[in-house]
């Protein structure tokens, strides 16, 4: 009952002998979150899950938005150590000036991304971007850049959004922040750096996960379980669900395995003190959280095209699609700003004609990116059918490197020759 009280393992310790040894049977127990042994506790910032659990039930039930928007604006289940509630909210009205200040370049490229597009081309960043996203959604406004939007577009612009918009970019400050004690030579077992990389860990997985990550959560790591099975990007290599299967079957994603080991490598860097190294972990983390997120973006290319084979448009399918593409955009547009602009004219939610140049076409501007995002054909996977088949245009790319298909991600050890360039 420890995590259900509040306290952790480290909290309590264990039984020691006169010499100071733990006695058998009586030692410190381990808290595991999702198969990461956090060192500190991290259990209330973990339960920020339960807040976005309630927003969704709320959403689901006909669509009550006044809810919704307490429990996305006030909270109640996360709790601060001053007492105040932590809210998914805050992750956003929050962020601006420590995420700038505390150099999360991630955060600058989307708050000056959004600013662009939001603002008549302005020069200002929109510091609240993913607020200003999520927030009118959760209060059901159809008003202002959602005129005209029905309950159903709402209710996942506020579910969604406040996973991989809110969410996602505070996961990252997290681990800026983790880097940035460490720099500063703040790396204590248990304060400083270990704390805000535990955090972060915390609100990518969430509390509903359990121990081994096999529960039922609502955030990013249950987004990567989600998408596996429909992308063929489970660590099993062996499930056949596909897209038109319930979404609600989970399995272990590569992501999450991939990611997991990446924070226990950052365990192992922030004690040890190698805070460049951290860094760099932090990098690869952003890399493989963005591939879920792509592969929801993928889906909803090819769900919401009205000439495609389902031959439907639903303003559901539109609008989760519009959700995860803006989660990435960002990126997309700094690494090919004409790439992003096509994908952001086939899938904004209000487009005229929805999918203008087709799910195919647009398919193949999130691939012109890959390479510059740090990520793989192979990562992303193609989107399947029931029997575990590719659906037809929406196969997997193939990873290319002069004239050699390569078959696990190389990227990376490829770019050694820009330090030869510099």
């Amino acid at each position: 009952v420890y995590s259900c009280l509040g306290i952790s393992c480290a909290d309590v310790g264990g039984l020691r002998s006169e010499d100071g040894s733990y006695i058998e049977g009586m030692e410190p127990c381990v808290d595991i979150l999702a198969g990461y042994n956090h060192k500190t506790n991290v259990i209330e910032h973990s339960e920020i899950d339960l807040d976005q659990q309630q927003i969704e039930a709320a959403l689901s039930n006909n669509y009550d938005f006044d809810t919704a928007s307490q429990w996305y604006s006030l909270g109640g289940n996360s709790v601060k150590s001053d007492g105040a509630n932590r809210t998914i909210k805050g992750f956003s009205t929050g962020a601006f000036p420590k995420m700038v200040d505390g150099n999360n370049q991630y955060f600058v490229t989307y708050s000056n991304y959004w600013g662009r597009k939001r603002n008549a081309n302005s020069s200002t960043p929109q510091y609240d971007y993913a607020d200003m996203f999520t927030g009118p959604a959760c209060r059901g406004e159809a008003t202002g850049m959602f005129a005209g939007a029905d309950q159903e577009t709402l209710s996942q612009f506020c579910k969604k959004g406040a996973v991989v918009q809110n969410a996602w970019m505070y996961v990252i400050w997290e681990m800026q922040d983790a880097v940035n004690d460490c720099f500063a030579g703040d790396i204590n077992n248990n304060g400083g750096a270990a704390v805000a990389w535990d955090e972060a860990w915390a609100f990518y997985a969430g509390s509903l996960e359990g121990v081994d990550g096999s529960g039922s959560g609502v955030l990013l790591h249950a987004l990567a379980e989600k998408r596996c099975p429909q992308f063929g990007t489970c660590t099993s290599g062996t499930s056949t669900a596909g897209d038109t299967t319930s979404t609600t079957i989970k399995d272990d994603a590569v992501v999450n395995a991939r990611l997991l080991s990446l924070f226990k490598t950052g365990q192992t860097q922030i004690l040890s003190g190698q805070c460049n190294r951290l860094q760099n972990t932090l990098h690869e983390v952003v890399k493989q959280m963005t591939v879920p997120v792509i592969q929801g973006a993928l889906r909803y290319t090819y769900r919401a095209d009205p000439n495609g084979p389902l031959q439907s448009s639903t303003t559901k399918d539109r609008a989760e699609g519009w959700v995860f593409a803006s989660a990435v955009l960002p990126l997309i547009d700094q690494c090919n700003s004409s790439a992003a602009s096509k994908i952001e004219q086939n899938m904004i939610w209000n487009a005229p004609t929805a999918m203008v140049d087709g799910y195919a076409f647009t398919k193949q501007q999130f691939e012109s990116v890959y390479s510059c995002l740090g990520i793989s054909c192979a990562d992303v996977g193609g989107l399947r059918s029931e029997d575990g088949s590719y659906i037809e245009g929406m196969e997997p790319c193939v990873d290319i490197l002069a004239g050699y298909n390569h078959k696990t991600n190389v990227i990376e050890h490829s770019e050694i020759d820009l330090d030869q360039q510099q």
